[in-house]
């Protein structure tokens, strides 16, 4: 296994490994320190990845989290493991679905900048994308180091949001995106949750965790809250905390929610189509 970096803050590449098939303990640690050191990890050619052999090897990082659509009895699932979030914009038949959509429409949100499952109690800790089919053109994904964004804050701010805890929850971020609002059984089964501003990883460095799910700052007036939460995101989305990663036939990328931010760019949705399809471990 071979790993390199992309970006000067964090990022890498991962080579000369197929996780199609089974990996060893000696490799899950490799991994494990290269995801700690780099946040993001792209694992090059694994075009033989299945829909199952990614949910096994999801399974070596945490406990998988459902997708949040089998909250949604209004729209069908087109893949039908649970662990399966179906980031695309095909049908059942492979076949590119209307921009009006309802699956279409709920997936808006993804190109905003977000943390996954923030809004859950316990919230996301890695995620894994697979890419399937992919546009010639465009729909790549961009990440945002929040390690390194806080590194750089005024020590005055630093103070002021130590110990601030946030309001996280799907509807925001629909709200936001202007996709559909949660559906009745959405609503009971993703309430929302509270959230630190300021994690702190295993090795004691700091990061910021936002996302456009972030609601309002908790015991503090809505509008001063929401000010704050989009200036730090202004301010940890600048391109120098960018990698932007244009995808490859045969990549998977892995990435902690709990340092990172993220968010699709547009591409051709009426001409191309674009298969993605994701896991999500518990951070537990």
């Amino acid at each position: 296994m071979r790993v390199q970096r992309l970006h000067h803050h964090f990022a890498a590449q991962v080579t000369e490994i197929d996780l199609a098939a089974p990996i060893d303990a000696e490799i899950v640690t490799a991994i494990q320190a290269a995801i700690d050191e780099n946040a993001v990890l792209i694992f090059r050619n694994q075009q033989a990845m299945t829909d199952d052999a990614q949910i096994a090897f999801s399974a070596h990082f945490g406990t998988l989290q459902k997708s949040i659509t089998v909250h949604r009895e209004d729209t069908q699932r087109r893949l039908k493991r649970p662990e399966l979030s179906d980031i695309s914009n095909v049908d059942a038949q492979g076949r590119r679905l209307a921009e009006t959509d309802r699956k279409r429409l709920l997936q808006r949100p993804a190109q905003l900048w977000h943390t996954d499952s923030s809004f859950r109690d316990p919230p996301g800790r890695y995620t894994f994308l697979a890419a399937r089919i992919l546009p010639r053109t465009g729909g790549d994904t961009e990440f945002a180091d929040m390690r390194a964004a806080y590194d750089v804050l005024d020590e005055a701010t630093q103070a002021r949001i130590a110990d601030l805890t946030v309001h996280h929850a799907l509807g925001r971020s629909r709200e936001l995106a202007g996709a559909p609002p949660l559906s009745p059984e959405e609503a009971d089964n993703l309430p929302g949750a509270i959230q630190p501003l300021v994690r702190t990883d295993s090795s004691g460095r700091k990061s910021l965790y936002l996302a456009s799910h972030a609601s309002h700052v908790v015991g503090w007036p809505r509008p001063e809250g929401e000010a704050l939460l989009q200036q730090l995101t202004q301010f940890a989305t600048q391109p120098r905390f960018i990698y932007r990663h244009q995808w490859r036939d045969g990549d998977l990328a892995m990435w902690d929610n709990r340092v990172t931010m993220h968010r699709a760019t547009p591409f051709a949705t009426v001409e191309e189509r674009r298969d993605m399809r994701r896991t999500t471990v518990a951070d537990c």
